[in-house]
């Protein structure tokens, strides 16, 4: 497993997390200014130039457009054509292999139509259509493969992938005071008293209220809060905490430590290689992810 730092958590996506959470919102106009469609904007990874750089590449490929037309094809001929057409290394993760014990049957016959499709939209409806007609139970879908390459298939599958990902949420539980218990100023109350007093001192104080202070959560329910919003939000059904076995948090400092696959890491923080414009946060059945969406430049 692979350690990466995340410097810190700041989008739309920790905007309606906090919401959620009944957490004032902090640092806004950071937040605000943020179009990362996940939980970090600057940070750095294990990844190095050249990794970051082939995976931007291998989506790049996934991004051109295909056009299918075929009726109750074994599905491993169609990702052998994905991947002849595209050049992509797409591993998609077969029963039939011997170290896994779920997987997709290769022999599954799907019929797909799609024109000028991208490669990446074919291979998601592919692993939908697997995932429907196989009945496992669960879900399939897609992430970058310690090697670089994309791997496919039931999620109880990618979950043996794993890596390690710290990211400091300090932004998110510093309180911004509200200073909406000050003292009101009576002025005229105060001119009147200077007056009487011929400028000398006494008389009432002009100042009234703003005595009692305001009840805010601490650090440690806020992380808390912020923790179980993210767990019951990104994936619920693979976090350890809920009895799942794909994915695992902590809270270190101010910082979550996430040992997670990859397409749970893609739902809190998306691919700083990749164009914030095409990561798209969205919320399918009361779960929040991101869209990955292919470029559309040639």
């Amino acid at each position: 497993m692979t350690l990466a730092t995340r410097a810190r958590i700041c989008s739309s996506f920790a905007c309606s997390l906090l919401t959620a959470a009944g957490l004032p919102l902090v640092a806004t106009a950071t937040i605000a200014a943020s179009d990362t469609p996940a939980m970090a904007q600057s940070h750095t990874t294990s990844d190095d130039a050249q990794s970051r750089a082939e995976k931007r590449e291998l989506l790049i490929k996934l991004s051109k457009p295909i056009t299918l037309d075929v009726e109750n094809q074994p599905i491993s001929d169609l990702f052998s054509f994905i991947n002849d057409v595209t050049g992509a290394a797409v591993e998609p993760i077969y029963l039939n292999d011997d170290t896994n014990a779920e997987g997709i049957n290769p022999d599954t016959e799907v019929t797909i139509k799609v024109t000028e499709t991208p490669a990446l939209v074919v291979l998601e409806r592919l692993l939908l259509r697997a995932q429907r007609s196989e009945g496992l139970g669960q879900e399939y879908t897609w992430q970058f493969s310690e090697y670089g390459t994309i791997e496919c298939g039931p999620k109880s599958e990618l979950n043996r992938n794993q890596r390690v990902e710290l990211y400091d949420v300090s932004d998110l539980l510093y309180i911004v005071p509200d200073f909406d218990n000050a003292p009101e100023f009576d002025l005229q109350s105060a001119v009147q008293a200077a007056s009487g007093a011929g400028g000398g001192s006494g008389g009432q104080s002009p100042f009234s209220g703003g005595s009692q202070d305001v009840d805010q959560q601490t650090l440690a329910e806020r992380a808390e809060a912020l923790q179980n919003l993210i767990i019951t939000t990104v994936e619920p059904d693979q976090w350890s905490e809920l009895g799942g076995d794909g994915a695992r948090i902590s809270l270190y400092n101010q910082s979550f430590i996430i040992t997670a696959p990859d397409y749970i890491h893609r739902q809190i923080a998306g691919y700083d290689f990749w164009p914030s414009r095409l990561q798209q946060i969205r919320k399918v059945k009361g779960r929040q992810e991101v869209k990955i969406k292919p470029s559309t430049k040639p």
